[in-house]
């Protein structure tokens, strides 16, 4: 098994539900402008405006933005729990009780 396929059994896929419910926030939550562009490649430019309609197809393009999606929220989560991880071994540890209390 290559590293590639390792990597992608790994990822829990969302459901087309999930993937329609955040690009929804993002389109009326996060006030992504609809028109900007989520993905390019060659002469296929896909925009926020149109994720809807792709994840709704049971077609290569709605599969590969459902994974892209269910990749990008891992990636979000871990991301945010190494910066949690960082702030706890940078934060002083809380003073102890018996030394603020003096003799």
């Amino acid at each position: 098994m290559r590293d590639d396929d390792k990597d992608t059994d790994e990822i829990p896929l969302l459901t087309k539900a999930e993937a329609i419910a955040e690009v929804r926030k993002w389109l009326d939550v996060d006030r992504v402008n609809p028109e900007a562009i989520f993905a390019s490649t060659g002469e296929t430019t896909v925009r926020y405006k149109d994720l809807i309609f792709h994840l709704e197809q049971d077609t290569p393009d709605g599969k590969l933005l459902l994974f892209a999606l269910s990749r990008g929220r891992l990636i979000k989560r871990d991301r945010d729990r190494g910066i949690q991880d960082l702030l706890q071994i940078v934060s002083p540890p809380p003073p102890n009780p018996e030394e603020a209390s003096g003799p």
